[in-house]
């Protein structure tokens, strides 16, 4: 006789004819599985998100013991637990030793470790493609990174999945403080160790087969999961009559242009390397400065000063507006927008919430701005499913619906086919003749002489000339530098 295939016989016969013992154990092991993975995703993504963006003394020695704790034997864990819990520890009153609630402890501690260590590069690696342009819409350390972990929630399902997967396989540490009793603390991987001992390989082998096909079923639901969010089908919209495009609001009023913010001696590093030298400008409400130059001369890190997303050296004021009397508001928008992994409507929504805008006037704000960009119809879309184009003119309305003093635009045309690039250039024309004050990175000049009424040379981080944008164009007096770009011809050549 096959002892092998007799007992897979008699396994499955226990597994589809709903044996109570077999199935009360598979179930005990999933409750506390489940419990611990729960208890372990509350305290380990709220403590992978803090890592990612928190500084004090001692975060790397946290960082250091955490990704230790990845490696912690779990009879280790089962040990702790125990001397905390028997009669003799501090815990031991509470009478938690050999019951579920003791194993879900041990449990919890072997898998928050690898669920915040997951969580932690997961999110810093979202911050490095998308943090600065969260800060732009107001969002702080900590709410940048529980923001990417919404962005990332599939991968945040998969680091649970795989903490899962360690809990409900997991025996020494249950079995030194759940004790492995019967019809109370018995488990799947404690059952089946018994019972292999004991020789009842029916009953272990069963509980082995319903172990592996939990483990498939959940690998299976993520995969699929993963599967429906890279397709990215956009969502069903009622189809409604196009409603006028709303005239942009006009925020000042005509007469002499009053400074907003003015740069004396700015300077902007990155450890050895100075991306911004001296620089000197100050903006008026309602110009537009088109900064121009050969790529790494600084246009970028200009821009993100004027946001206030880079310490620096020197000088930035910012005037208090009149009548007003606030500071500017600025917004930006980056060479490559981030967009959350949320609906279209989503996406303008969230800037407005982080800005502590009422309800109300949030939702009329995002339709307010979609018909201005002219995807009102798309509002229920997955913002990552539109077009390059289209993605751009939902980043300007994002940043339109700031109802901003001062909009950065970093190269907005930059990677865009000619009909997309018509649509933006007409969106900034609009914005700006509301009386928005502009400031746009471009390496299209014929661009920089559409939009601009000044023009801002950048090399080698030092602002070499400012000027209006036809005594730029249409002089001979440029500096030698200014010039030579105005040629074609590459400047460090």
């Amino acid at each position: 006789m096959n002892t092998f295939s007799d007992s897979l016989q008699l396994a499955w016969q226990l597994i589809v004819g709903g044996d109570a013992e077999l199935w009360r154990i598979a179930g005990l092991s999933l409750q506390v599985s489940g419990t611990a993975v729960l208890v372990g995703a509350v305290l380990g993504l709220l403590l992978g998100a803090w890592l990612a963006v928190a500084r004090f003394p001692g975060h790397g020695l946290v960082v250091w013991l955490l990704n230790t704790l990845l490696a912690l034997p779990a009879v280790v864990v089962g040990l702790l637990v125990y001397l905390l819990l028997s009669r003799a520890g501090p815990l031991g009153p509470l009478g938690l030793l050999f019951t579920p609630t003791a194993m879900v402890v041990a449990q919890s501690l072997l898998v928050t470790p690898l669920i915040a260590a997951l969580s932690r590069r997961l999110v810093q690696a979202a911050l490095d493609e998308g943090g600065d342009q969260l800060r732009s819409l107001g969002a702080g350390p900590l709410a940048c990174a529980l923001l990417m972990l919404l962005h990332e929630r599939l991968a945040v399902a998969t680091v649970l999945l795989t903490a899962f997967g360690r809990a409900v396989a997991e025996v020494g540490a249950v079995m030194m403080v759940g004790g492995n009793i019967a019809g109370v603390t018995r488990v799947m991987t404690t059952a089946i160790a018994l019972e292999t001992s004991k020789g009842d390989l029916a009953l272990a082998l069963g509980l082995g087969l319903v172990l592996l096909g939990i483990v498939g079923v959940v690998n299976g639901a993520i995969m699929l999961l993963q599967w429906w969010g890279a397709r990215l089908r956009p969502a069903t919209v009622v189809a409604t009559e196009a409603a006028p495009t709303p005239a942009m609001e006009t925020i000042i009023a005509t007469g002499e242009p009053r400074p907003l913010i003015r740069l004396q001696g700015a300077g902007v590093g990155f450890g050895e390397r100075i991306a911004l030298r001296e620089i000197s400008l100050t903006l008026r409400r309602g110009e537009r400065l088109a900064l121009v130059g050969a790529n790494g001369s600084g246009k970028t890190s200009l821009l993100r000063l004027l946001h206030g997303l880079l310490p620096h050296s020197g000088q930035v004021e910012r005037a208090l507006l009149q009548p007003e009397g606030r500071p500017p508001r600025a917004a930006m928008l980056f060479q490559q927008p981030f967009l959350l992994r949320l609906s279209v409507f989503r996406n303008i929504w969230l800037g407005l919430w982080l800005r502590g805008l009422p309800r109300g006037e949030r939702d009329e704000r995002c339709r307010q701005a979609l018909a201005c960009v002219g995807l009102a119809g798309e509002a229920q879309r997955p913002a990552r499913a539109l077009s390059g184009g289209q993605q751009q003119r939902l980043a300007l309305a994002r940043a339109w619906a700031m109802q901003p003093d001062l909009l950065l635009l970093d190269e907005p045309t930059a990677s865009l086919d000619p009909s997309a690039k018509r649509e933006v250039e007409t969106l900034i024309e609009q914005i700006a003749a509301a009386g928005v004050t502009v400031v746009m990175s471009t390496h299209n000049l014929g661009q920089a002489k559409r939009l601009a009424s000044r023009v801002a040379y950048l090399e080698g981080g030092r602002l070499v000339v400012e000027r209006p944008v036809d005594a730029f164009f249409f002089t001979d007096d440029l500096p030698p530098e200014a010039a030579q770009f105005l040629r074609g011809e590459l400047p460090w050549t």
